[in-house]
């Protein structure tokens, strides 16, 4: 199966290098383009064109999930191109919509991988044990977790479900290409649950604390203009352990652990 990764020219600290778009080919001159990108880059939907002009015909395009850096220039190069939208039901202007496991492009099947976004899918080809990822895996570093109630559980739930798969190579939104699909997600998995232990920690040492109080006492390698996103993952944590019964919620959205 061809792949061929162009890199959006956005980079920041929640984009990574850019956004990774992907063209795939079925070999017989048809074309995917798995997350065109933001629609404010002209010139990445240029080089877009202008890779698939010398490989083949672009028939589908499959957005992995609603974020502006992944979806919106999806549109012009639908209407640029004649391809049909794939994406999960619930995604703006899709034509196809993707159910569990529904075919998309030359054996590639969608996978409903909720945690990053409810919306967030995943593509898997077992012949060649190949996985597009969106932003539920990057390359380097880890995702942020969707703000909706339950997404810790739904992450773990999709991380789970990917490990099962045993996937040989991991195409993420954003970071390089990950040659060890199968032990990216373990450390994935591992990650998760010390940061889970590290909630605990901190509530242990500290005492009845805020979210903010522990992003900052947890996440102490990160920018402090990156906190609030850290503040995300740490309300899931703490979503997760008080389904568990491990802590209990205080007024003035105070957390302890369970007495």
């Amino acid at each position: 199966m061809l792949i061929e990764r162009i890199v959006a020219p956005n980079p920041g600290p929640m984009t990574l290098t850019g956004t990774n778009t992907y063209l795939v080919g079925d070999g017989a001159g048809n074309l995917a383009v798995i997350d065109p990108g933001p629609e404010d880059l002209p010139r990445h939907l240029d080089a877009i064109l202008a890779a698939a002009h010398a490989l083949g015909r672009i028939t589908t395009v499959v957005v992995t999930h609603r974020h502006l850096d992944h979806l919106p220039l999806a549109i012009p190069l639908c209407k640029e191109t004649g391809a049909r939208l794939a994406g999960h039901p619930d995604l703006p202007g899709v034509e196809q919509p993707l159910g569990q496991n529904a075919p998309t492009f030359n054996g590639m099947v969608a996978l409903h991988t909720p945690g990053h976004t409810r919306d967030s899918v995943c593509l898997w080809n077992a012949s060649e044990a190949t996985l597009f990822t969106g932003d539920l895996v990057l390359g380097s570093g880890t995702a942020v977790l969707d703000d909706a109630p339950g997404a810790l559980t739904d992450y773990m739930s999709s991380l789970e479900q990917l490990f099962g798969l045993r996937p040989r190579t991991i195409y993420p939104g954003h970071g390089p290409i990950v040659p060890d699909g199968a032990a990216k997600l373990t450390e994935y998995l591992e990650h998760r649950r010390l940061r889970l232990q590290q909630v605990l920690d901190a509530l242990g040492h500290h005492g009845p604390s805020t979210v903010a109080e522990l992003a900052a006492a947890i996440y102490t390698d990160v920018a402090p203009s990156m906190l609030p996103m850290a503040g995300r993952n740490v309300r899931a944590n703490l979503e997760l352990l008080l389904s568990e019964s491990r802590i209990e919620r205080l007024d003035g959205d105070r957390w302890q652990l369970m007495r």
